[in-house]
């Protein structure tokens, strides 16, 4: 099954599962059993827990609470004793304060295969020490300077569990062992260990600190003298006499962020008044964009004069209506308008001197804040650069002080606290003597195998399905292959085989159409008929190629009972065995080869010679004939045109049989004589890829796909087509009884499928029993109208 293929329902999980079911049982029984057998013959393990209380401490020994003070109450800290208890010194302690070196539980008396384990290692062990040519370093362990720990710790580690309780500092160690009373010593010894290693280490780290004071004491000494002096050398030097406090900076940096603000100001006014300057000099001579410019329209003269312009264009244009342009009195008053304009003239110009005044005045007072700027970061930069050498040596001085102080009053705690034997580590409970053993955990393992078990079988039951590359499916035909699905048939077997005799294969085993004509194969060749002859809309084919992909997936079975199974239905059927390399239909009817296709083809007799009328109503064919050394060339000439044309009009169906399509071209060549193609598979045997290549080569001649037949299908309770069928017999009495067979529905849609095809199979018949004169094709295309 391919993902997003098709939609996966249920039925097909419990399709896999069913067919799987004995892998899945073997590894759930496997996985099951195994942990029973564990579970019930476990050596029992026994668990003793001791709990301790951590308590918060903030050690003054040799830490400096403004410098390196330790916050216990961390996870950092907490997490860090947990690892102080599985720490091997721990284990070393506990090891040789109960002399566990000389248990048995840790040491165990050599036996036989101990023995024989030492045997074998012993040689391999000596084989690696001449392989080392590397000069061994002495380690620190050689050389005296550190005890050796047992080899006992590391095995011993694994065994310490340390389990905090949850929002509170209590702790608590646990031990296994297969002895209950020595794992409740145990546990209360690594506390009592570990309690003992915390406690010397304070001590130590107590005395080596006093030490180490009374050293730094002397040293702190000699640096507060020399910060001190350095400090009052550069007062001196550079004529402090206060400090350089914050309020001093703090003014600094007002004074600064003033003049800032004063100089952007400026500059914004400078820039304005200059842009009015501009603007008004270059319109300076245009009297009509002068008059756009704000500080001429809200100038007052200009204002009446343009209000006495007004009035004199007024008074003109009414004495021109009167009296000509050379009257006095137009021409008097063209001079008051020229007067005007004069007078307006020198308004506006007075009008641009003044903003050029402004715009010299705005320049002049930026120029004189970015100087005064200027000025002001140089001093405050100089006594920057003062008050911080000043604020170095002052810190310097400052720091040398503080810490002289604090190492002074270390030192005195320090002394003080020399002696004192106290922790922050103490037993809560002591460990009491295990009454039961925790390992091993029968139900809960018993639980978990069924589980895991289940799991796995299921999964590789899944696993193998993915794998499974064949075609098993009517789903997977319509939509991995892209062809029609006809229907399923039958895996055949002779009574024999199914016995489990060795008998030869006889001609019923093939022929079940026509010797078992009740039977679920041949109801199922009637579907498939059924099929074909529905698959074209206008008229039913005539000319039929049966084809595989690959070798033995049953064509030729195929192609035989197909032509029976028209045969039955009415009119004549001829099969032609066109399969020249390893040709098998004349051993199906029980016929030679003496003649036949070959002959036809090269010319050496004609088709009524070679024709063979089988004991089969209405049923011949044509034998392959000898086997040429060249059939494709064979196939293809125009004598096999000829044949096929002879053919269709003597017979109304043709039935061709052929070689496999990916082994040789006859199956592509033969394809393009043939009204469709229908393509056998075998279920659950040929690769899809195989199929595939089969199914372009014949696109690729562009011929017609009726479908496909799974073949080989099997019919058991446990397979993909799983349903409930009847069927008809008649017993040596001559009396018609019905036998039923107890079976479910197929899994999913192809029970659907297959019910579809006897449905089609059973109307035909009818059919054709009640209108005998009729033409079986119109029938069968009334009864496709309706479910279209």
């Amino acid at each position: 099954m391919e993902i997003g293929q098709k939609n996966i329902n249920i039925h097909d999980y419990i399709r896999v599962i069913l067919k799987h079911q004995w892998t899945i049982l073997t590894i759930f029984a496997v996985i099951v059993v195994s942990v029973v057998i564990f579970s019930f013959t476990a050596t029992p393990i026994y668990k003793a827990t001791t709990r301790i209380i951590i308590e918060k401490e903030n050690p003054k020994v040799v830490s400096f609470q403004e410098v390196m003070s330790i916050d216990s109450s961390g996870m950092d800290y907490y997490q860090t004793q947990y690892k102080l208890i599985e720490s091997r010194a721990v284990a070393n302690e506990v090891i040789k304060r109960l002399k566990l070196d000389q248990n048995e539980e840790f040491v165990p008396k050599p036996g036989f295969f101990s023995d024989i384990w030492e045997t074998v290692i012993s040689p391999i062990t000596y084989v690696k020490s001449l392989l080392k040519t590397e000069t061994p370093v002495p380690s620190a362990l050689e050389e005296g300077l550190v005890e050796p720990y047992s080899p006992l710790v590391d095995p011993f580690i694994k065994q310490v569990k340390v389990s905090p309780i949850r929002n509170s500092r209590l702790v608590d160690l646990s031990f296994e062992a297969k002895d209950p009373v020595l794992a409740a010593k145990i546990a209360n010894t690594v506390a009592r260990a570990y309690i003992h290693l915390s406690l010397q280490t304070k001590l130590k780290a107590t005395s080596d600190a006093v030490n180490w004071l009374n050293q730094q004491v002397e040293q702190e000494k000699k640096k507060v003298e020399q910060a001190e002096q350095a400090l009052l050398k550069y007062k001196q030097q550079q004529g402090i006499v206060t400090d350089f406090s914050s309020n001093v900076e703090t003014i600094t940096a007002q004074k600064l962020a003033e003049l800032n603000k004063q100089v952007v100001d400026a500059t914004s006014r400078r820039v304005e008044a200059e842009t009015r300057f501009r603007q008004a000099k270059n319109l300076e001579h245009n009297l009509d964009s002068m008059g756009s410019i704000p500080e001429v329209l809200q100038n007052l003269l200009i204002q009446d004069i343009k209000k006495q312009e007004v009035e004199l264009h007024k008074r003109l244009s009414e004495f021109s209506k009167r009296y000509g342009a050379n009257h006095p009195q137009i021409i008097a008053l063209n001079n008051e308008l020229k007067t005007l304009n004069g007078r307006k003239m020198g308004e506006i110009q007075r009008v641009v001197n003044a903003l050029q005044n402004e715009y010299r005045v705005a320049l002049a007072k930026e120029q004189s804040l970015k100087g005064a700027l200027g000025q002001q970061k140089g001093e405050t930069l100089s006594m920057n650069e003062k008050a911080i050498d000043y604020n170095v040596l002052k810190r310097e001085a400052e720091t040398s002080r503080e810490m002289f102080d604090v190492l002074i009053k270390r030192f005195k705690e320090t002394s003080m606290t020399e002696d004192i034997r106290t922790g922050n580590i103490r037993i809560v409970d002591p460990a009491e003597i295990p009454k039961s053993p925790v390992k091993p955990k029968k139900t809960q393992n018993i639980l978990l195998a069924i589980v895991v078990g289940l799991s796995m079988g299921v999964g590789l039951a899944f696993f193998l399905e993915y794998i499974d590359s064949t075609i098993k499916l009517p789903d997977e035909v319509s939509h991995l292959l892209k062809v029609p699905y006809l229907g399923p048939v039958p895996a055949l077997a002779s009574e024999a085989e199914a016995e489990g005799k060795e008998a030869e294969k006889k001609p019923e085993d093939d022929l079940i159409s026509h010797f078992s004509p009740k039977s679920t194969a041949s109801e199922s060749y009637r579907g498939i008929r059924t099929a074909l002859l529905l698959s074209s809309a206008d008229r039913p084919p005539q000319v039929i190629l049966v084809c595989s992909s690959a070798p033995r997936e049953g064509k030729t079975i195929t192609s035989a009972n197909i032509a029976i199974t028209m045969a039955q239905a009415g009119g004549k059927i001829l099969v032609l065995d066109c399969d020249m390399r390893r040709p098998k239909l004349h051993k199906l009817f029980g016929t030679d080869r003496d003649k036949g296709m070959s002959n036809i083809l090269a010319g050496f007799c004609g088709m009524d010679e070679a024709v063979v009328h089988t004991h089969i109503p209405n049923v011949d064919i044509i034998p392959s004939g000898p086997i040429p050394p060249n059939p494709s060339e064979i196939l293809s000439s125009h004598h096999m045109k000829e044949l096929i044309e002879q053919a269709r009009t003597r017979y109304e169906r043709i039935i061709i049989d052929s070689p496999p399509i990916t082994a040789v071209t006859d199956a592509v060549i033969l394809s393009s004589f043939a009204d469709g193609v229908v393509i056998v598979i075998r279920a659950g045997e040929t690769h899809r890829e195989i199929i595939r290549n089969g199914i372009a080569q014949l696109k690729a001649v562009n011929a017609h796909i009726l479908g496909a037949v799974l073949n080989g299908v099997e019919m058991g309770r446990d397979s993909y087509y799983y349903y409930q069928y009847y069927y008809y017999y008649y017993g040596e009495d001559g009396e018609k009884r019905k036998k039923t067979r107890p079976k479910k529905k197929a899994v999913g849609r192809y029970g659907e499928a297959i019910e579809a095809t006897k449905d089609y199979g059973g109307r035909i018949k009818k059919a054709w029993m009640k209108e005998q004169g009729e033409n079986l094709k119109r029938v069968w295309i009334n009864m496709r109208r309706p479910r279209s």
